[in-house]
C-alpha cells in the first residue's frame, strides 16, 4: 500500500465481471488437456535421490551443481565442501540444465558430459538423519530456529490454507551478501519460463518495437527501450533466491535480518508452482502497462492541462505532487531528503520532451510546454501550470522510473534503504551498495548495458513491497492470488484490484486523492488484456472475462 494513502471503504460494485467461458482447475478431472498437463508438471515436487551416494562426484569441488553420471541428466546434486549436500531428480520431460542449475525442458536444456567418478569413492553418509525433503539450500541456521522467531500472518488476515510468511523468510549472509535460497519446487517454474523464452521475448518484451513497425510512427526504433529476457530472468532470479534483507525483531526482542523475496509459490500447496507462475504473469502484465508497451523506462508526459503538456508535469501528473508523497509511521525515516539543487533529465523517447528537473535559476524561473514533435524543443514563452499549480521543476526529480514505476520521495527512499547505498552504509546486505538512489534516481534507467537489470530489480522490489505485502481488512494479495488460481483464473476483479494497488495504492480504486483527477483507472480493460497476453505467452490456461462494471 502506498504510504501516502489510506484504504477507503470498499464501494458497492454496481456491475460485475462476467465469465464468457470458464475453466476450473480445482480438480484434474475438470481441467482441459492443457490445464491438466500444466498442473501435472507444476504440482510435482522434485524428490531426493540416492544415485550419487555410491559415487561422490563432488570430491574436490567446494560448491556448485553437477549432473549425476549415467542418469541421462535426469538427476543432479548440489556440492558443498567436497560432499554431496543435496541430490534431486527432475520431473518427467525435464532434465538438468547446467546453464541455469535447475531442471528445464529437454529441448531447451544443456546438460553436458557425465563426470567421471573419483576413486576411491569416499563415504558420504551424514552423521545424522537427513531431512526427507529440503526446503532450502541455505546452510546456516535461520533466526526461526535460533531465536524462536516465526513470521506470522498479518493482522486481520486468515491463512487461507497457505503460509503468507513464505515470502518473508529468515535470511543468512555470506559477508555482506545474501545467501541464495533455491527451493526444489522453483525448478519447475524456471523450466516453464525458459521453455517460453522466445514467446516472452517476441510477444511481450518487444511489444513497443512491434507496435512501432505497425503504426509507422515518426519515433526512431533505436530510441525505444530494449527489454531483454536475460535482464528480466537475472533480476527475477535475484529477487526469488536472494530478495532483500529486512531488519526485524524476534519474539524475544532480538534484532534479526529477515528476507523479503518474490513469491514463487508454496511447496506445500497442490498448485504451488502454478501460483508462482501467475504471480510472474501478474507482474509482467503490470510492467507492460507501466513501461514496456511504451518502450520507455522513464515516465512519459501524458497529462494534458487545457490542451497543453506542461513541462512541470515532472513534479507530478493528475494532481499529484511526487515530492510530497511521504512515507508514514516508522517508514518516514526511510524517505529521500529533498534537494532543490538536484538536476537530471529523463532519457529521450522520441515522442515528447523528456522530463527534467533543476533549480529555478536554470530556466528563468518557470517552464513552458512540452513539444510533441521530434524536435524535442521546449516552448517556454509563458509559464504553464500543471494540475497542482506548479510552473517550475525545482526539486521535481522523482517521476516514475523502472518496469513498474518507482515514484515519489518515499518509494525512492525505501529502494535506497533496502537495496542501495544506505543499506550498505548501515551494514546490511545491498544489491547496489555504490548506488545512492536518493542522489542519482536516474540510475534506474541507465543506458549502460551492464546496468539494464536495475530497472527490472526496482520494478520487482516495488511488486514485493507494494503488491505482495498488500493487506487490508477485506483484501489480502497472497490469499486472493491463491483463490484466483483455484477459481479457474477467470476472475477479472483480481487483476482490477492489482492494477489499483500498483497505480493508486489501494485494491478498490479510485483511491483517496485520485478521485476526479483523470487517473481513475481508465486503462483497467487494457491491463486485463495485457494479463491475458502474458498468460498466453506463458502457455497458461487463462480465459476471457468481460468487465461490465
Amino acid at each position: 500500500m502506498n504510504s501516502n494513502t489510506r484504504i477507503i471503504p470498499q464501494r458497492e460494485r454496481r456491475r460485475r465481471w462476467r465469465n464468457t467461458s470458464s475453466i476450473t482447475c480445482t480438480t484434474i478431472t475438470r481441467c482441459t488437456r492443457l490445464c491438466s498437463l500444466l498442473l501435472s508438471l507444476l504440482t510435482t515436487t522434485p524428490i531426493l535421490t540416492t544415485q550419487a551416494v555410491d559415487c561422490n562426484i563432488c570430491e574436490g569441488k567446494s560448491a556448485g551443481f553437477l549432473q549425476v553420471p549415467e542418469t541421462s541428466c535426469s538427476e543432479f546434486v548440489q556440492c558443498n565442501n567436497g560432499q554431496v549436500a543435496q541430490s534431486f531428480s527432475c520431473q518427467p520431460g525435464l532434465i538438468y540444465d547446467k546453464n541455469i542449475n535447475q531442471c528445464n525442458w529437454e529441448a531447451s536444456a544443456t546438460c553436458g558430459e557425465d563426470y567421471v567418478c573419483p576413486t576411491p569413492p569416499p563415504t558420504v553418509s551424514p552423521s545424522g538423519s537427513p531431512t526427507e525433503m529440503p526446503t532450502s539450500y541455505a546452510p546456516t541456521t535461520s533466526p526461526e530456529r535460533a531465536g524462536g522467531f516465526k513470521p506470522s500472518l498479518p493482522s486481520g488476515s486468515s491463512s487461507g490454507g497457505f503460509q503468507t510468511s513464505l515470502s518473508y523468510t529468515s535470511t543468512s549472509t555470506n559477508g555482506n551478501e545474501l545467501t541464495p535460497i533455491k527451493e526444489p519446487h522453483h525448478a519447475v517454474v524456471w523450466a516453464h519460463l525458459f521453455a517460453n523464452k522466445i514467446s516472452i521475448s517476441n510477444q511481450l518484451l518487444s511489444m513497443a518495437h512491434s507496435m512501432h513497425k505497425v503504426s509507422g510512427s515518426n519515433v526512431e526504433s533505436d530510441e525505444l527501450r530494449n527489454y531483454a529476457f536475460l535482464d528480466f530472468s537475472n533480476a527475477l532470479r535475484s529477487m526469488v533466491e536472494e530478495g532483500y534483507a529486512v531488519p526485524m525483531t524476534d519474539a524475544e526482542g532480538n534484532e534479526q535480518l529477515g528476507r523479503n523475496r518474490f513469491y514463487f509459490g508454496d511447496a506445500e500447496s497442490v498448485n504451488g508452482a502454478a501460483i508462482g507462475l501467475i504471480n510472474v504473469a501478474a507482474f509482467l502484465s503490470q510492467a507492460l502497462a507501466e513501461s514496456i508497451s511504451n518502450g520507455s523506462c522513464d515516465e512519459l508526459n501524458t497529462d494534458s492541462v487545457n490542451g497543453f503538456l506542461p513541462i512541470s508535469n515532472a513534479c507530478g501528473q493528475h494532481g499529484l505532487s511526487y515530492q510530497d508523497m511521504h512515507c508514514s509511521g516508522e517508514e518516514s525515516e526511510m524517505e529521500c531528503p529533498l534537494d532543490v539543487y538536484m538536476e537530471t533529465r529523463a532519457n529521450d523517447n522520441g515522442r515528447v520532451t523528456p522530463f527534467y528537473c533543476g533549480p529555478v535559476d536554470r530556466y528563468d524561473g518557470f517552464t513552458g510546454v512540452a513539444d510533441v514533435t521530434r524536435s524535442g524543443e521546449v516552448k517556454q514563452d509563458f509559464p504553464v501550470q500543471n494540475r497542482d499549480g506548479r510552473t517550475d521543476v525545482q526539486g521535481c526529480c522523482w517521476w516514475g522510473r523502472g518496469t513498474i514505476n518507482t515514484r515519489g520521495v518515499c518509494q525512492y527512499g525505501k529502494l535506497n534503504y533496502y537495496l542501495g547505498a544506505r543499506a550498505a552504509s548501515e551494514g546490511r546486505p545491498s544489491r547496489y551498495p555504490n548506488i545512492d538512489f536518493c542522489a542519482t534516481p536516474q540510475m534506474i534507467c541507465s543506458t549502460d548495458h551492464q546496468d539494464r537489470e536495475i530497472e527490472w530489480v526496482t520494478g520487482l522490489f516495488r511488486w514485493i513491497d507494494t503488491v505482495q505485502s498488500y493487506n487490508s481488512p477485506s483484501w489480502n494479495y497472497l490469499e486472493q492470488l491463491h483463490q484466483f488460481v483455484l477459481g479457474g483464473m477467470t476472475d477479472g476483479f483480481f487483476l482490477h484490484s492489482v492494477s489499483g494497488i500498483v497505480s493508486q495504492g489501494c485494491h478498490d480504486p479510485p483511491c483517496e486523492g485520485y478521485a476526479n483527477t483523470g487517473a481513475e483507472m481508465a486503462d483497467v480493460g487494457e491491463r486485463w488484456a495485457y494479463f491475458q497476453q502474458v498468460a498466453g505467452a506463458l502457455g497458461l490456461p487463462v480465459k476471457s472475462s468481460e468487465q461490465s462494471r
